[in-house]
């Protein structure tokens, strides 16, 4: 399936809009010099050349997530999940403005950042080992953990969330620990109406019966931490860590994994953040069958999606199926799923 956007689909009202909104906030970009379609994955990223300013605007589409397929708040959660981000002194884009524009005949939401003149760290990958990707991901979970402890109440406090606010509207999903990630999928698979994948996240419920806890509560996860969402110079410095939709509130240990997962060496992280940090994070197979089974999660929905006729709403299936490959893979690996080849 195509993406909706292309370069035209800015036409000049939108455009004018944008810009209106830049003056307004105090940003006087000047004459727009050049506009092109940077990616059409999950919407539209464009790259807007101004005379004194170059952005990054993006524009969300529906698209395939390990909580849903039909969350309309994308833009809402990357917005807030940088703001909490930078806070705990993560790099970031810098947001200039946000809003609805008219595109494809529907309002979508936007954001608009100031652009970032770096190469994604998957470019760089037969530059150096894993370790260059190891130390600068733990680097980024050390700044994420050091504001721990994000209950609604301390949201509340740190100006994110309104008085009177019930978290369930806030735009993050909360899901402080393992068990209510774990509640949450088993009662997604019950929607869908699957038994055996009740049954798969019953099983790698069963590995988290000893999982110790850690002295640090719960706090922002960017949950698909991996070299290709990470921006660096040419001296391999992070520069940005960008794709903060998949972002939550969540145990640490989520993101650990995830990351170690995008390693080529899956002990490395792992053992690296201990080492930094001086936790304890225990047994690290529960942590990435969990992170194996909210991918995997997506491969079900696409599956159900498909049975009751309708369209996946995701302009890059193919990238996602391969995801979810890899999820399956290390399911079987962990003795969660059977392993077809030896029947």
């Amino acid at each position: 399936m195509g993406s909706l956007f292309s370069v035209s689909a800015l036409d000049k009202g939108t455009l004018d809009q944008v810009h209106s909104q830049l003056t307004d906030k105090g940003v006087d970009p000047g004459t727009l010099k050049e506009c092109s379609l940077i990616d059409n994955d999950r919407g539209g990223t464009f790259y807007l050349k101004y005379e004194r300013l170059e952005t990054v605007m993006r524009v969300w589409d529906s698209h395939c997530s390990w909580w849903s397929f039909e969350f309309e708040r994308q833009g809402e959660r990357e917005i807030m999940a940088i703001r909490l981000a930078q806070q705990t002194g993560v790099e970031c884009p810098e947001v200039l403005i946000s809003g609805q524009v008219e595109l494809a005949g529907k309002s979508r939401h936007y954001m608009m950042s100031r652009f970032v003149s770096g190469a994604r760290e998957d470019e760089w990958e037969d530059k150096e080992p894993p370790m260059r990707f190891a130390k600068v991901a733990v680097s980024i979970l050390e700044k994420l953990k050091s504001n721990s402890n994000l209950t609604p109440q301390a949201l509340v406090a740190q100006g994110f969330m309104k008085e009177g606010e019930r978290i369930d509207q806030f735009p993050l999903p909360y899901l402080p620990d393992h068990s209510s990630v774990l509640s949450y999928l088993k009662s997604k698979a019950k929607e869908i109406g699957e038994p055996s994948v009740v049954d798969v996240v019953k099983k790698v419920e069963m590995l988290f019966a000893d999982v110790p806890s850690l002295p640090c509560g719960p706090c922002l996860v960017h949950s698909d931490l991996h070299p290709g969402n990470l921006l660096l110079d040419n001296s391999f410095k992070l520069l940005s860590v960008v794709d903060w939709e998949e972002a939550a509130i969540s145990d640490i240990r989520i993101d650990v994994a995830q990351a170690c997962l995008a390693c080529l060496d899956r002990e490395l992280i792992w053992d690296l953040f201990e080492q930094e940090t001086g936790m304890n994070l225990g047994d690290k197979k529960p942590w990435l069958a969990l992170v194996a089974l909210m991918r995997f999660m997506i491969s079900v929905q696409i599956d159900w999606y498909e049975k009751m006729g309708k369209e996946v709403p995701d302009s890059n299936l193919s990238g996602w199926e391969s995801l979810c490959g890899d999820a399956e893979e290390i399911l079987i690996e962990l003795n969660i799923l059977p392993n077809p080849e030896a029947a």
